[in-house]
């Protein structure tokens, strides 16, 4: 049975990561636990100020969070009662569990994930440039800190389809272990793994070696039609990386993600950053290990 956490801010976006999770589980059993993050950072005077008049001050800022969370109380019952429609009409194996905090989303985010430590953590983003608690740069923080996987769905990508994904490798040590988790991830869909890096025509020669050492990795998934390699040459990676998603018709990217090995030297050239992967506009699975 798996575990699924999926950070909700009640946004047609965290609705449509919900629906994403629902059809990317399919038929197999599953808790996925709905996270919110209510914001409690409200101002509440001393209590050395009563009995000067400032103390309305206090009940109406613990008002103002205990309407929040009635709110968010009432919010999280709507959208657990759609996703239940939803789980009952297409029949999945899904049980729901909810929790609402108080507090920063990247912390409580990330503090959830080190307790659940859940198989997979669905979000929503925003996009870059659009504030909210599921914006952007939120998504990419936690993808950076977390340790278990993490899919993060543009907030208007409302369909469900796998029929290949691409993995941007470095050539990192740990892209063996990451595939193979990645394989696993993906064992239930038909959906075969483009492992691709770019290069110049000066540094063919080392990259093909290294290339190679990954293929003899996986000779067996790639017999079996499950992982495919791409060594391609080009002077412009961002532009490549939008001709290959078009061409294979790509529809989920993974990516190995962490300081260590950040996006920036995925590729040769140190040209395409992890923004570019974003600006793809297609849902994002960062594996670390």
């Amino acid at each position: 049975m798996k575990t699924i956490l999926i950070p909700v801010d009640f946004s047609e976006g965290s609705l449509n990561s919900c629906k994403y999770a629902f059809d990317f589980l399919g038929k197999e059993e599953s808790i996925v636990h709905l996270f919110h993050i209510y914001n409690d950072q409200v101002m509440i005077p001393d209590s050395g100020f009563i009995g000067t008049g400032m103390e309305t001050d206090t009940f109406f800022n613990s008002d103002i969070i205990l309407a929040l969370k009635e709110q968010a109380e009432r919010e999280m019952d709507s959208l657990k009662q759609e996703l239940n429609s939803l789980i009952k009409e297409k029949k999945y194996k899904i049980r729901l569990k909810h929790t609402l905090l108080g507090g920063d989303p990247r912390w409580e985010i990330t503090e959830t994930i080190e307790e659940l430590q859940p198989d997979l953590v669905f979000m929503a983003t925003q996009g870059s440039g659009k504030k909210g608690f599921l914006e952007g740069r939120m998504a990419e923080k936690i993808m950076y800190r977390s340790s278990v996987p993490v899919l993060a769905v543009p907030a208007d990508f409302n369909t469900f389809k796998i029929s290949n994904v691409l993995y941007t490798t470095s050539f990192n040590p740990l892209d063996t272990d990451v595939l193979r988790l990645l394989l696993k991830i993906l064992e239930s869909h038909d959906a075969p793994v483009q492992v691709c890096h770019f290069t110049r025509e000066k540094e063919i020669e080392n990259t093909s070696l290294l290339m190679k050492k990954l293929e003899n990795e996986f000779e067996q998934s790639r017999i079996e039609g499950k992982i495919n390699f791409h060594l391609i040459k080009t002077e412009n990676e961002k532009e490549a990386i939008n001709d290959f998603t078009e061409q294979y018709l790509i529809d989920l990217v993974s990516f190995l993600p962490g300081k260590k090995h950040l996006l920036g030297n995925l590729f040769s050239t140190h040209k395409l950053r992890k923004k570019d992967l974003f600006s793809l506009e297609l849902p994002l699975l960062a594996i670390n290990i």
